[in-house]
């Protein structure tokens, strides 16, 4: 086989020009500066994402067909469409580049921690974007806020500028990932800072739950046909059709002006929502769009109501089992039964349902974290996220409940995974499986200080399984000794 001499060669098509790393940050840079949630530890089955997490991603590439500098929809350069990728000559990027930057607001509210392998896959899937010269990560606390200064580090908050302008030759897009349960959306604590950033911003919002289950949540989207008055506009400059007004008609409405309500779109983390929304950014045309209608200032502030009496207070723990029953679905209240015979964090949570009952979703999961059966443990740090601490437990009483209620072998199940996964790393929790099958021939563990709330949950594991079973209640009530006279001996 001959080849053809180097002279004869036609060139046709130009290299493409190169990136430099100033210009494209990916995975590496999110590492580095901070992980949404901590993966799972080595070793762990890991949990799956929602299927259409990373695919929904693909959708913001069309953000790249209109240069954000341009803000003239009806005078666009013959190459204003242009496929980037299409061959033939590629123009030198202009001294005065625009910047493109995307800020992901994660809300880490407890019924979030079910849905950490969607929020981790979409984030990285994100900084992997050569469209973005960088991506930042910016924690709300929609749990355990109090007021309005509690939600986010401020000082992260001011020094990207979100409640400013953004300079001309820099865009930032602001993505909200939320499930919108945490008090924090109920009492409007959010209205403040959504509003700041949407007047000068480009800000949606992502939410993990489906749309159908929206209403579940604080936040109450409805359907708009909106239209962007410049490529990549702040929320303040999209324009609203009125109700039963055809999109083909004239302008129907002007944008934004402080006093009046602010439309941020929302959506779920699905390609088809995600290319519609891109739609809206990129065009002129009219857009349908699922929209939270943020109130002004002053009505914002009276939607915080004040302090009341919590009705589940004196709820037993058959009413409060009862009413979850109800309202949950199969799968939830059975992945509550199963995680009744574990101590409790987010990947013990994640490796029993993944392992135990596959068919559950993130909303399985994300029910049970909201259902009222949990509370937060003792000394369980704020906003912490480990493998080998107890960080929620069940309400007096309803532990032992949901396991009267459960299958024996199940119950032994669960047990057998905590000794493989958590045993190597929590000496109180080594050894459980012998322990729970033959305990009058096992010896039981050492308590120090940090074994309590672990040999609890094996003492109610062991009278769950003690039915005709001497030894298993001899067991617990030994156990259940010795941890009450350690607890109250001086140290």
């Amino acid at each position: 086989m001959s080849t053809l001499e180097a002279a004869t060669w036609l060139i046709t098509a130009a290299p493409a020009t190169p990136v430099t790393p100033a210009q494209v940050r990916g995975l590496e840079h999110l590492a580095a500066e901070r992980t949404v949630f901590a993966p799972a530890p080595d070793g762990w089955p890991s949990p799956l994402p929602l299927p259409a997490a990373e695919a929904s991603v693909s959708a913001l590439h069309g953000l790249g067909q209109l240069p954000p500098e341009r803000r003239d929809f009806r005078r666009p350069a013959a190459d204003a469409y242009a496929i980037p990728s299409a061959p033939g000559p590629v123009c030198p990027p202009a001294a005065d580049s625009p910047v493109r930057e995307l800020v992901l607001v994660v809300d880490t509210g407890l019924s979030m921690f079910a849905w950490a392998p969607t929020v981790n896959a979409f984030a990285a899937s994100a900084c992997e974007l050569p469209l973005f010269n960088d991506v930042h990560l910016v924690e709300l606390r929609s749990q355990s806020s109090t007021s309005h200064a509690d939600l986010f580090d401020r000082r992260t908050v001011e020094e990207l500028g979100l409640g400013r302008p953004a300079p001309p030759h820099r865009q930032m897009t602001v993505f909200v990932l939320t499930d919108a349960v945490g008090a924090a959306w109920k009492r409007g604590l959010i209205w403040r800072d959504l509003r700041a950033w949407a007047q000068h911003h480009t800000v949606a919002m992502l939410h993990v739950l489906p749309h159908h289950d929206w209403e579940l949540s604080g936040v109450h989207a409805r359907p708009h046909q909106l239209r962007a008055l410049t490529p990549g506009c702040p929320n303040g400059d999209l324009e609203v059709a009125p109700p039963e007004t055809a999109p083909s008609a004239a302008r129907s409405s002007v944008p934004e002006r402080d006093g009046h309500r602010l439309l941020i779109p929302v959506l779920e983390i699905r390609k088809r929502w995600l290319d519609q929304w891109v739609r809206l950014m990129t065009s002129r045309l009219w857009v349908h769009q699922q929209a939270l209608e943020i109130p002004p200032v002053s009505a914002a502030t009276g939607l915080v109501p004040s302090p009341g009496s919590a009705p589940d207070a004196e709820l037993t723990p058959e009413q409060r089992i009862g009413e979850f029953r109800t309202a949950a679905s199969d799968h939830a209240f059975t992945l509550a039964v199963l995680l009744a015979a574990a101590p409790l964090n987010r990947h013990i949570m994640q490796l029993i349902a993944a392992e135990l009952l596959p068919a559950a979703s993130p909303g399985d999961l994300a029910a049970v974290l909201t259902s009222g059966l949990l509370i937060t443990a003792e000394n369980a740090a704020e906003h912490s996220d480990p493998y080998d601490q107890v960080v929620f437990d069940f309400t007096p009483g309803v532990r032992e409940k949901l396991l009267s209620l459960g299958e024996s072998v199940k119950t032994r199940r669960v047990v057998a995974l905590l000794d493989q996964y958590l045993g190597p790393h929590v000496p109180a929790v080594a050894g459980i499986s012998r322990r729970v099958k033959n305990p009058a021939a096992t010896p039981l563990p050492e308590i120090t200080r940090e074994a309590p709330p672990y040999l609890r949950v094996e003492c109610a594991v062991l009278t769950a399984l003690s039915g005709a079973s001497t030894p298993h209640r001899e067991a617990a009530e030994v156990l259940r000794t010795r941890i009450d006279a350690f607890l109250a001996s001086p140290r």
